[in-house]
């Protein structure tokens, strides 16, 4: 069946308007070199928001599935794009900020962000495994370049040569658990999956009844889950995490920490609520049990070695990982509430996290070598009031204190976990944001109540103070002005059926 070519510009439009941007960054570097790096930035910010835009304004008037595409442009579609972009235009700001522009091609980052952005849109609308495995691998491509785009540093080479090899090992486990689930049931399309496992009936592809399928289905679910895993970082997958968030340039770990979550989660959405959802059947409560036990040992095994840290870098990176955990609530009760809690409460998480890597390159952009032990924020009060202010904010919505976003956005998941039978769940959650004061207060600590290593002020560049600023004000207005937000989230996951 021919579409409408007016109606196929319409749904890639903003795609079309990042693949013109990526090549005018590209060619606008050889004519602007040596100012090519803030020429770069400027189109690359513009370059997302003429993409959201255009989004909005041009989204097809119904929702379609383009099946020889594998997408289905629905509500969810929309709000990942508009979700994506936002971010990585942050992330852009923290990138100009932390000279990552700085190379023989100095487009080359920007452009590697576009791609990201790209890729992130197709990745929210994608309903066929085959495009969900290909969307999640080329992420994770840009996430390994960019660990190592330091070349000359032996810890950014190092991590990302671990982030590869785990990541590509664990990617080719996906890749077998989906050619199980082909195997069994014939289509890659996860309607056609999702009504092949509905029905329980005879596997046309291997001539096995419902109850044999269980030797197929499982497996096949538990190498999918593994893969999910390593590209979340949900233990005990999670390995990969802290090496790679203290190797890799700090603009570079904001990206890991922020866009991959995006990209996994989004797909992992759509799968178990198109594909495996727990009411469908005995695969789906399977999916479900699975879901759970990931979300409680990441949860566990995060909070528990944060405790310990020195250097902030890999702090953080156990923190995403609890991070990680509450999300999978979100994904694991798989209702309306649990959905839109989780796209928030990801969205709160991306602006703290980016805030508070914002906050650290500002402190050791000038030293050398680069240390990022906790000691460096020490006396930051001092040296740069608004700086430790906003990373006090950062921390703040990640502990889950009252008046930020990261309050809600708990409060909201733990609302749906309670709702669909899981008290013992929403406690462990709960003892696990206690837990999380400990570790997080050793930042507060040097912040507020220790002197500061020097008397020089910190001078903060422009484009740091910019991405701090929104990731500020949007944490505290969410907080403070909780009352729209669920219905605004509900409206992303209004297509789905529960």
């Amino acid at each position: 069946m021919l579409l409408d070519p007016t109606l196929v510009f319409r749904a890639f439009s903003s795609e079309l308007v990042l693949l013109f941007t990526t090549l005018l960054v590209l060619a606008g570097d050889l004519v602007f070199r040596p100012r090519g790096q803030r020429y770069c930035t400027v189109v690359t910010l513009g370059g997302l928001f003429l993409a959201s835009l255009s989004a909005v304004v041009f989204r097809v008037p119904e929702d379609i599935s383009l099946m020889p595409a594998g997408l289905t442009l629905d509500s969810f579609a929309l709000a990942v794009k508009l979700l994506g972009f936002s971010l990585i235009a942050v992330i852009a700001l923290l990138a100009e900020a932390d000279n990552c522009c700085q190379s023989p091609s100095t487009a080359l980052y920007c452009a590697l962000l576009l791609v990201a952005a790209l890729v992130i849109s197709i990745l929210g609308a994608a309903s066929d495994l085959v495009l969900i495995l290909l969307a999640l691998d080329f992420l994770g491509v840009i996430a390994y370049i960019m660990t190592g785009y330091e070349r000359l540093s032996p810890n950014a080479s190092e991590a990302a040569l671990k982030y590869f090899l785990y990541g590509s090992t664990l990617s080719a486990l996906m890749l077998f658990g989906f050619s199980w689930l082909y195997g069994a049931s014939a289509t890659t399309d996860l309607v056609g999956l999702g009504a092949f496992l509905d029905r329980g009936a005879t596997s046309s592809a291997l001539s096995l009844r419902a109850a044999e399928l269980d030797y197929v289905v499982l497996p096949a679910l538990i190498m999918v889950g593994a893969g999910f895993a390593m590209k979340l970082a949900a233990a005990p997958f999670h390995q990969w995490a802290p090496d790679t968030y203290q190797g890799a340039p700090t603009c570079s770990t904001a990206f890991i920490a922020v866009v991959p979550k995006l990209g996994g989660l989004i797909a992992l959405i759509r799968l178990t609520l198109v594909a495996l959802p727990a009411g469908s059947s005995e695969h789906g409560g399977d999916w479900q049990a699975l879901l759970v036990a990931l979300a409680v040992v990441t949860m566990i095994v995060g909070s528990l070695a944060a405790l310990w840290q020195k250097d902030v870098k890999r702090l953080l990176a156990y923190s995403g990982v609890v991070q990680v955990g509450y999300m999978l609530i979100g994904v694991a009760t798989q209702s309306a509430t649990g959905a839109a809690a989780l796209l928030f409460y990801l969205f709160i998480y991306a602006l703290a996290s980016v805030g508070i890597f914002a906050a650290i390159i500002a402190v050791t952009g000038k030293t050398t070598p680069v240390s990022t032990d906790i000691s460096a924020f020490s006396g930051l009060h001092q040296r740069a009031p608004w700086l430790a202010f906003g990373t006090l904010v950062g921390l703040f919505a990640l502990i889950g204190m009252p008046l930020t976003g990261g309050f809600i956005g708990k409060f909201w998941l733990f609302v749906a976990a309670l709702e669909k039978g899981f008290p013992w769940l929403t406690g462990i959650a709960m003892l696990s944001s206690i837990i999380s004061i400990a570790y997080y207060w050793k930042i507060i600590r040097v912040m507020y109540f220790l002197p500061a290593l020097t008397d020089d002020s910190l001078r903060v560049p422009i484009w740091l103070s910019v991405a701090l600023s929104l990731c500020v004000v949007l944490v505290i207005l969410f907080g403070l002005f909780p009352s729209g937000v669920p219905e605004l989230f509900r409206m992303a996951i209004v297509d789905f059926r529960f």
